[in-house]
């Protein structure tokens, strides 16, 4: 079920954000919907990196008709003002001048200024488009017109964000014809670029479509220029705010003032000088990511900037952008798989680790959209998230009411925080059973009450059961006075087979322990019979839709149940198949039992008894282990003579062994009759 919400949820909110970046795809005629945040984010990172910034080029020099200028000259400010201003600013060898001041109405002066814009040459005037329709334009008085050959938009009505701000750029306007040149409209930038560079708009701007929007790369907001203040002007404070200015701000009454410094003579020469209105009356203002009230001067400076530098802000290609929401949308996912704990960190990092690669891309001019992905990988993580709240509590408790009785608590633990390991449906692993038997319980039984009976029966199953879970076995079953467990499931377990031959020796004496305070009266001192075998075995679990129960089912169970029944046939305690002696070997002393067939299998098996752990035999197994090899040898090479020999001297040095009481009787009846293939055939279970 989980895995199936997680599916289903992660391509639900793939198609939600596809939709939400690209409407049109859905046939919905609207912009992302997320622009508006996204712009406000851009804003942001505008503010917060802005000692950063690229300062503007010292060539770009704003000539403001600031209120010094206004307060001494009158508003609107005179046109032979302007004409003065031109007049000076040719004579002190500025390359371009372009005007960010409408010239629409005749005023008293307009020859005289139409004069001095004809002497300068390289000059950009605006005009803009009307108020009503738009082929209605607001075009320069016609000497001011006539006298100039390169016009402008400044129109920027339909680059205005909802919210008011300008953050993008036209340079042309396909539909609207330039008044000069019956061509494409162009904004205000275009000639002011090409007259101060000397380059064309194709060796900077690819030849796409001429609507085309350019985001600004703005530079941080400028300040007045200002020099030490000296006897002859009261507005020149200090230099050093001008040096940290984008784009030097001089007041057109500082520049047409008589005494001008040599430093603003210095700077003038060469430069790009725009004129403009920075003074609040004028209201030519527009929010910007520094102010809410930015000159609409400044942007112009900025557009020009951008342009000769090459360096507006580039947008990332869209499909990068989707193929990033779609990543966050479905890592979440993924990490479900780790702790709560873990997987929040993850998801933390991931945002930070996007933050800072959206962060250094801006700052190398690339204009990455940040809300839409953010918010993708919040809802994808919050929805994972809150689903697992909802089902974790109940699964653990699932898992931990299955588990609790029959595995160690830190098994029940390490289920309840990964429950995909309780396989639903079953699965083939490569396990090792063990059954446990008490022998003589049928005749320790009939002399004692119910009472005595269960208590006796639960101290020796509740010990064998923790030394079983000690060793990481998990407890499957208890069937009457028998016990099954296996390993290597639902978590793995290394080298299970060694594990569950050390759970038999451990089995043993804690039998021998339990036995040192039997009740008074019992008929036979309990003995516990153990069968281990291993191989692939179906688990998982099975039941009702009432009850279930995690288990494993298959062939190489059954056999180790045969096994744990065989030790009654040669009356050993530990019986082990050889797919569990191949690997524990390493870990246990034991000796061969022989080659059996059990009932229920036509393949005989080799099979082992467990005799202790590695290094740890007895003395008396220690001389007489060696004795019952060479005594098997015998009876597979048909020596029964030496055999029958061997196996009388190994009873001396370990009376009434079962086993090898068995191969002497068997030798015995060889040498009288036919003789014996070696396979000891069992007829009951």
């Amino acid at each position: 079920m989980r895995r199936h919400f997680g599916l289903i949820f992660s391509l639900g909110l793939s198609l939600v954000f596809i939709f939400l970046y690209r409407p049109f795809l859905f046939g919905v005629k609207k912009d992302n919907f997320f622009k508006g945040q996204e712009n406000v984010w851009q804003d942001f990172l505008f503010q917060i990196n802005r000692p950063l910034l690229k300062r503007g080029d010292p060539r770009i020099i704003i000539a403001a008709v600031d209120d010094p200028t206004l307060e001494r000259y009158g508003y609107p400010l005179p046109r032979p003002v302007f004409a003065q201003l031109t007049d000076r600013l040719r004579k002190l060898g500025v390359k371009t001048l372009v005007f960010d001041v409408l010239f629409i109405d005749h005023r008293k002066g307009d020859e005289q200024l139409a004069k001095s814009l004809e002497k300068f040459k390289s000059v950009v005037l605006p005009y803009a488009f009307g108020a009503g329709e738009k082929s209605a334009l607001a075009l320069p008085v016609p000497s001011l017109f006539n006298a100039v050959q390169n016009l402008g938009s400044v129109s920027i009505g339909d680059d205005i964000d909802s919210d008011g701000h300008i953050r993008r750029f036209r340079l042309f306007h396909s539909s609207l014809k330039n008044p000069k040149t019956n061509f494409s409209a162009q904004a205000l930038e275009v000639p002011a670029y090409t007259l101060f560079t000397g380059n064309t708009l194709k060796s900077i701007v690819p030849p796409d479509s001429p609507n085309r929007y350019f985001f600004v790369n703005f530079n941080p907001p400028s300040y007045p220029y200002q020099e030490t203040e000296n006897q002859d002007s009261s507005t020149r404070l200090n230099a050093k705010d001008f040096h940290l200015s984008p784009h030097r701000i001089i007041s057109i009454a500082e520049i047409l003032a008589p005494n001008l410094s040599p430093k603003i003579k210095e700077l003038l020469k060469g430069s790009l000088v725009m004129v403009g209105s920075t003074a609040l009356a004028a209201f030519d203002h527009y929010p910007s990511p520094f102010s809410d009230a930015s000159p609409g001067v400044e942007y112009h400076a900025n557009v020009i900037d951008n342009l000769i530098h090459h360096n507006w802000m580039r947008p990332w290609p869209p499909y990068y952008q989707i193929l990033i929401v779609l990543l966050f949308i479905w890592l979440p996912f993924f990490l479900r798989r780790l702790s709560p704990l873990a997987a929040s960190v993850s998801t933390l990092g991931i945002f930070l680790a996007w933050a800072g690669f959206c962060e250094w891309r801006f700052l190398n001019g690339v204009r990455i959209e940040f809300v839409l992905p953010s918010t993708a990988l919040l809802f994808s993580f919050v929805g994972e998230t809150v689903y697992q709240s909802l089902t974790e509590g109940r699964e653990k408790k699932f898992i931990k009411n299955l588990f609790a009785q029959f595995v160690a608590p830190e098994v029940v633990e390490n289920l309840a925080r990964n429950p995909e390991k309780v396989k639903l449906g079953g699965e083939k692993k490569d396990m090792t059973i063990l059954f446990l038997d008490i022998a003589h319980f049928t005749s320790i039984s009939e002399k004692m009450s119910p009472e005595d009976l269960i208590a006796f029966l639960n101290r020796y199953l509740s010990r064998l059961s923790q030394v079983i879970q000690d060793h990481q076995g998990v407890v499957d079953k208890y069937i009457g006075d028998c016990i099954m467990a296996f390993w290597n499931a639902p978590v793995e377990v290394k080298s299970h087979r060694v594990k569950a031959c050390l759970t038999a020796l451990s089995i043993q004496e804690a039998v021998l322990e339990l036995n040192k305070n039997l009740p008074p009266g019992i008929s036979h001192t309990p003995e516990v019979r153990i069968g281990i075998n291993s191989g692939f075995a179906t688990v998982g679990l099975t039941g009702s839709e009432h009850k279930l129960q995690y288990t494993v089912i298959g062939d190489e169970v059954n056999l180790a149940s045969r096994l744990e029944g065989a030790n009654k046939f040669f009356r050993s305690k530990t019986m082990i198949s050889e797919s569990v002696y191949s690997e524990a070997k390493t870990e246990i002393e034991a000796r061969e039992v022989g080659i059996i067939r059990v009932v229920g299998k036509e393949i005989p098996i080799q099979t082992y008894q467990i005799l202790a752990r590695k290094n740890a035999l007895p003395r008396a197994w220690k001389t007489a282990l060696p004795i019952y090899n060479q005594a098997l040898k015998d009876v597979r090479d048909k020596e029964y003579v030496n055999a029958i020999a061997l196996f009388e001297t190994f009873l001396k040095i370990i009376p009434n062994d079962g086993i090898a009481s068995f191969y002497l009787s068997a030798c015995k009846k060889a040498q009288e009759s036919t003789p014996w293939d070696g396979i000891i055939h069992l007829s009951a279970k």
